[in-house]
């Protein structure tokens, strides 16, 4: 496997999200204010996601011919079209969200909305800006 160093910490990193997917889980339980409760499963989905993006990289970098990531194909053509069409959807979905969302946030008066909306905004922007670069660089279509 390549890479000793960066195969201990991304394993290491992989189980402190997986540890803290398990104590949010049980912290969540006992908590009755929506917005803290709302936040903790945010950041307990987070690490979820961030779990799963360490397992790909890890089975991509244990591959006996590992590659740069930007150069692992899809399989077929026309799973490449399929995934980059649906990104690409995505991206016009997360737009119309953003916009919906900052329209939201100059309406409403309550602040912790406010923070709230503030935030899956920041979100949007920023899946908005990585699905563009996975486009752009892994999904470039060569028959």
């Amino acid at each position: 496997m390549p890479e000793d160093g960066l195969v201990k910490l991304l394993r290491e990193q992989l189980k402190v999200e997986r540890n803290f997917v398990a104590t949010v889980e049980k912290l969540i339980k006992n908590i009755h204010n929506v917005a803290a409760k709302l936040l903790l499963l945010e950041t307990q989905k987070d690490s979820e996601k961030h779990a799963m993006i360490l397992e790909g990289i890890l089975k991509v970098i244990s591959q006996e011919d590992a590659k740069p990531l930007w150069d692992t194909l899809l399989d077929s053509y026309v799973d490449k079209l399929v995934v980059k069409t649906n990104l690409e959807r995505h991206i016009k979905t997360e737009k119309t969200m953003i916009d919906f969302v900052e329209k939201e946030i100059k309406g409403t008066k309550d602040e912790g909305i406010k923070l709230l909306l503030e935030h899956i905004a920041s979100d949007e922007k920023k899946h908005h800006e990585i699905l563009q670069t996975v486009i752009k660089q892994a999904y470039k279509i060569k028959p």
